[in-house]
This record gives C-alpha cells, structure tokens and sequence, in this order.
C-alpha cells in the first residue's frame, strides 16, 4: 500500500462522475436558487444491476452523510472540509439527520426555517448538493399534544420501565402518516424540492426496531396487546383454532397476550447450557405467532409510508428505508424478518443498513446485514451505511459516547484496506453506499480516502456503462421464517448466520447470499454449491420446490444442522430424512466435530450442549465428520446432498466442500475475496505472502501497487500487509485454435 504522504500531498483530481440533470447551469447566487433539477429520480434494472437514475441518467450511488445531531455541528470545520472532498472527487449526494420540529411554544407549525439550515448548510458548501432526507416524522417533543400522550401509548417492557412510543399506537400512526405528508408535500412544492432525490423514513426508532428489544425484551404495551390480537383474529377464526394452535384449552382470542419470558432470558446471551434452539410446539406457539406478528407490524408501516412518499411526489422521488437485517439480528422478535413482502412492494426503492458489527475489523468480511443480492434481484438499490471508525477518530477525543467496538481501523493503512475492501463488496453485489461521519469528528476528513475512492470509481463506470450480473459459485440461503421458530436468541443466530456469512466468504470463492423464498421461486441464479443455512421450518411445498431445482443441475445442498425438521404438523425426524436423502436420528449432546475421509485434519463448531442434536444413521452414506464427545457420526454425504449437523462452520470445510463440488478457490488463507469477472480483490488480515490462484480462462493485471509476482500463468504472489486489499482487473485469455 502506498504510504499516506504519497497520497495526502497529491492534488485533488476532480472527476466528473455524476450526470445530475442540469447541474451548474450558470452562477449560484444563493442556497436555494433551483440549479440541479431533478425533475425524476428512480432505479432502473439494466442486465441484473439496479442502477440509481436521475432524469434517466445512471448515477453512481455513493453519497456522504454527517450527522447534524451533534452539537455544534457546523462548527467544527468538518463539515466544509469533507464536503469539499467529496465534492472534489466527484460525489454530490448527501444526507443528514433532518429533523422537523415544531415552533415553540405553540408546537403546532413545523419550524420550516430549522429544518431549512440543514439543506442550506451542504448547498453553500457544494453547488451540486443533491440529498437523502433522513426524515423522523411522527409525534415528538415539540408538538403540543406531547404532554397530553397517555402511558399506555408508549412501549412498556416486563420490568414496568417505559420506552418511546409504540409502533402499535394509533398516536403514533395517524399523526406520523399526516406529518410525513405534509413534510413531503411541502419540500416538493419549495425550491429545495429538485435537489431531493430520496426520502429516507423511519420510526419510532430510525432502524425499525425498537431500541432495547434485545435488553428488556417485547413491547408489552396496551396498544401492541391489542394490535396482536387484532393479528391472532385474522390468522384464527375461531377461539377453537387458537386453542389447538398453542395447546391451551381454555384461551381465547379476546383475551390472549404477548406471552412472558421465562426468567433469566432477558438481556440477550450467549453461553446457555444446553442451548434449547427452537420453541416448543404447541405449548410456545404463542411466541412463534408474536414474533410473525412483530414482523409483519414493521413491514406495513414501512410500506405506508413508502406509499405515501410515491403519492406525493408523483412517483418522482425515491423511498428509503432501513431494513432486511436479516443476518444480523438476534431474537425471533426484531421486525426485520418480512424481507420478501418489503421486496414484493414497488413503492420501495431503496434499502440499507450499516454493514455488519460483527467482522468489520481488519481480516473480516465487512459483511452485509441483508441477503443482499436478493435485494438486487427485486430491483432494489441496497445502501450500505459505511460507520468506519476510521483512523481519522479517537477514542481518547472522543466525547459523544461512541462505541469503538469493532473499530474497523487503529491506523492509516488499516482504514484504507478496510475502505478498499468495503468498496470491493459494493462492486461485487451491485450496492451503494454513504460515508458516514457518525459524530460529526471528521471521520472521513482525509484525502487519503477519498484519493482511493476516486482510484475505485473507474471500474463502477465501467459497470454502469456495460451492466453485467453477478454470477457467484456459491448461493448460501437464509430463512426468515426459520427465524421465527428459535428459542435461543444468541448463540443460534451467531453459529449458524453470523459464522457462516463470515466463513462462507472466507472460504476463497465467490459467494452471494440470497432468501430461501428465492431459490423456491426459481429467481437465485444457477450455481454450483447451495448453503442452506438455516433451513428449519419447511413446507412440503418448500422441499418439493427445493428439490426440483436441485435435480435441473449437478450442483451441491450443503444443508447446515436441522433442514426441514420443522413444518406445518411440529418437529419430525421424518422429514429431515426427506430433505437430505439420508437416515438421521435425534440423539441430544455435545456438538462440536473433526473432520474424516475429505475432511480430515479439520475440527470446527463450538463444544456445547445443544437441544435437539442430530446424528447420521445411514449406513451408505460416507462419513464426513464425528462428534469429538461421542464419536457419532455428525456429518455426511449422499451424492450431491452434504448434511452438517453442527453449528458453526469453518472457512476450511467450507472451502474443502465448495471446491470438490466444482468452485474456483482463488485463495486458500483466510483472506476475503469479491470477484464478478471482471475484477478480483483480495483482503487479508495478516502480514506476509498470499497466493492467488487464476482460473486459466482468465488473467490478472494488478491495479494496484502492492508487489505481485507471477508463478506461471494461472497463480499470483501477493507480498502484503495485515489489512491490505489487492485489486487485479480480469481478462479472458484466448484459447490458440490446434
């Protein structure tokens, strides 16, 4: 990596890279002098890329946020200085927490003129400032009916303790679908409305789930009670079918509640022994239903108000939501698992999130939340929102009480290959992202970064101009709704998502991520190996689909601890041997397992009593893997069909199974790999060589400077640094005719 002098001394390069309609038409007398003109912005789908358009020009979705909720935000310094680099590069969309308080004292009028200076703030600094409204509409402290709001309007948790408004409160609702209205249709009517190109709304909480689920458990609140009910009312329609449902003989639907938790199981943890995965059924029923309904309630605001966006702007503007945390979140309850139904709708544009806490640090993947290329698949635009604690912030300066967990760069060459690699997963999965300068402190306040966003741009051009779909050898498949059937809220999520999302792209391969649901509805593209991560709970309808697109290919299932053990008649050993070609039987214990036959040499999954475990009976099938406590057998194969029944998977076997089932490995150390074809980078956490291995079909040119030597014609030597990211550009080689 080149060193930092190098780059910060270099001049700033202004690339015209963003064609925004009528920018810079003649001289800009003023902030709010009409001199960008978006007349019409959205997301056109072009060869398998959302590309984000404004008057129908492809626009490369990358966009700078700082947040205006510090204090004293507009005087540090900040502010000016990363606009301008943005600016300078080439980058014009920003975004802003927007806030819309009402005046004072009355608290009846929206405070226009506060919410103005957010707008006038960015177009004094950049002429071509176009803008993602962060807007947070709804009832707040401002309004004059905020002190007449009644308890049983807000959340309230098992301990008694109170929290915002609920979701579920028709305050909350009405007033926050007006104000949105009026919000909107107010900017759309000002001078200010041809520089807004997307609304971003969100509520109670900007996230979309609310802020101590995972600390204090569900909303227990009069008006979530009654919501769910409402909810159990259109799933059941009788008491009778409620009573057979949850087993209980005496409930009713005008009397049953958001069922309690057992004590202890709140804050979220980790570490239970044994760790019970999934509910029981029927006498847990009640849980698996709230935490459908939870999901459900997130969704259909966010599609209201999505709606409401597109009817007041005429479908002109974009909508953006924070959503699909699918991955990330723990606990069946958190709202983000309706994924599909927020895909279905087309008033939704846009979707984002910040990218996974989890593995951001050097050497990890810097994951997406979501099934990110199923979010292309639909035709969405996914946002990651890029928080790096970058080497620019200090925990010692720090004064607003930011978490430098997971802080994604200690030093200049650290932030850059994380920056690098980040950028990396956006080319690769067809995304975008803002820069996000989280406590105003000049996170992004370096032309360092912004010189090697400006070194990567070229090849998104090349993208947009010549759009291309990305193909992945590997599809590793998420289930919502096996989420709504697991009774442990941490270690499971963390075993059998969070590790194998990591693992899977620390394996060497290409690798996309996509919903189950897709791959039933035939929209996941062919590939050679299918990680059925968490396949629980399945249809007959499901497992028919599934197996017939199985059969079409020679491709791999590698289908991760419980597949199909649960379905629409409760948990059945029965149907797992249906959804894997193989006997298997129920026989609790200690997971944890070392490799036999091609797995050999490898050991992975945590030792840790588990509810239920599974062992492989069937005696034709060839032995993969057995448990270290017992010695049965834990995993397996029958022809293409690879069952591992534990939680917890390792790049290793994961890469050991991927390649026997006809993957290209393009690295064998650990290190991180995006890869469409056309360009390849490689992200390693350690210091020393990394060996590259070319298809033969394909040649790399180093694009950048980092020294590579070439061992023949299909294997590379990176001599590298702990967080360096290596980008090569790919070409076809030509086959001589004999």
């Amino acid at each position: 990596m080149k060193p930092l002098g190098s780059i910060v001394r270099r001049p700033a390069i202004v690339l015209a890279l963003f064609a925004i309609g009528m920018a810079s038409r003649a001289g800009v007398p003023g902030p709010r002098r009409k001199s960008v003109g978006i007349r019409e912005a959205g997301v056109e789908m072009s060869n398998g890329v959302p590309r984000l358009t404004i008057n129908e020009q492809p626009t490369l979705p990358f966009a700078f946020f700082y947040n205006s909720d510090i204090r004293d935000w507009r005087e540090s310094g900040h502010l000016q200085a990363q606009v301008d680099l943005a600016r300078r590069t080439g980058v014009h969309i920003y975004s802003m927490s927007f806030r819309t308080p009402r005046t004072q004292p009355a608290g009846i009028e929206t405070n226009w003129a506060w919410c103005d200076q957010y707008i006038d703030a960015f177009i004094e600094l950049d002429p071509k400032a176009v803008f993602l409204l962060r807007i947070y509409a709804g009832p707040n402290w401002s309004w004059n009916v905020w002190k007449d709001i009644k308890p049983d309007h807000l959340v309230l948790y098992a301990d008694g303790s109170r929290g915002r408004v609920s979701i579920a409160s028709p305050y909350f609702h009405k007033p926050t679908d007006e104000d949105l209205a009026r919000i909107v249709r107010h900017y759309e009517a000002s001078p200010y409305g041809e520089r807004i190109l997307a609304y971003e709304v969100g509520g109670p909480n900007i996230e979309m789930f609310h802020d101590l689920y995972r600390v204090k458990g569900p909303d227990y609140s009069p008006m979530n009670q009654a919501c769910f009910r409402k909810w159990l009312a259109d799933k059941y329609d009788s008491d009778q079918a409620l009573r057979t449902a949850w087993g209980d003989p005496e409930e009713t639907l005008a009397a049953a509640t958001i069922p309690e938790s057992e004590p202890g199981r709140f804050p979220m943890h980790g570490g239970n022994d044994p760790v019970r995965v999934f509910y029981h059924i029927p006498e847990e029923q009640d849980w698996i239903d709230f935490s459908a309904y939870s999901q459900e309630i997130v969704a259909d605001r966010l599609i209201d108000w999505a709606r409401i966006v597109k009817r007041e702007t005429q479908r002109r503007k974009l909508t953006l939501f924070f959503y699909g945390y699918t991955f990330e979140l723990p606990g069946s309850f958190s709202g983000h698992y309706a994924l599909q139904r927020v895909l279905d709708c087309e008033d939704v544009d846009l979707l984002g999130s910040p990218y996974s806490y989890v593995d951001r640090d050097v050497g990890g993947a810097g994951s997406f939340m979501c099934p990110i290329d199923s979010v292309v698949a639909h035709g969405k635009l996914w946002f990651n929102e890029d928080d790096t604690r970058t080497f620019a912030l200090s925990e010692r300066t720090n004064k607003t009480g930011l978490s430098f967990h997971s802080t994604g760069g200690k030093t200049p060459d650290e932030t850059l290959g994380i920056l690098s690699r980040n950028c990396a997963a956006l080319l690769a999965h067809r995304a975008g992202t803002w820069w996000m300068d989280l406590i105003s402190g000049g996170a992004f306040d370096e032309p360092a970064l912004w010189s090697m966003l400006h070194r990567r741009l070229p090849l998104y051009q090349a993208l947009y101009r010549e759009p291309t779909p990305y193909r992945p050898d590997v599809a590793v498949l998420v289930d919502e709704e096996s989420k709504l059937y697991v009774h442990d809220d941490w270690d499971v999520n963390s075993w059998t998502l969070y590790r194998m999302r990591s693992s899977a792209q620390q394996s060497g391969t290409a690798v996309g991520f996509y919903t189950l649901d897709d791959l039933c509805a035939d929209v996941v593209p062919a590939c050679k190996v299918y990680v059925f991560a968490n396949a629980f709970h399945l249809s007959d309808a499901d497992i028919a689909a599934i197996h017939r697109r199985l059969s079409r290919g020679q491709a791999t299932a590698i289908w991760a601890y419980a597949p199909g053990y649960l379905g629409p008649s409760g948990p059945s050993v029965r149907r797992m041997r249906r959804v894997l070609g193989m006997d298997v039987a129920l026989q609790d214990g200690v997971q944890g397992s070392t490799g036999v036959g091609p797995l050999a040499g490898l050991a992975w999954a945590t030792s840790a009593r588990v509810s239920p475990r599974f062992v492989v009976t069937d005696a034709a099938a060839e032995t993969l893997g057995r448990y270290r406590s017992d010695g049965s057998i834990s995993s397996a194969r029958v022809g293409r069909s690879v069952f591992l029944a534990d939680m917890g998977v390792t790049p290793a076997v994961l890469r050991c199974l991927f390649e026997e089932a006809g993957a290209h490995i393009w690295t064998r150390g650990n290190e991180v790999i995006h890869t469409d074809g056309r360009f390849l980078a490689v992200h390693t956490g350690h210091t020393g060589k990394v060996v590259v291995e070319v298809p033969p079909s394909l040649r790399a040119d180093p694009i950048d400077a980092l020294k590579v030597q070439r061992n023949g014609k299909s294997e590379l030597t990176i001599t590298a640094s702990r967080g360096d990211t290596a980008w090569f550009s790919l070409h076809p080689v030509r086959v001589a005719r004999r």
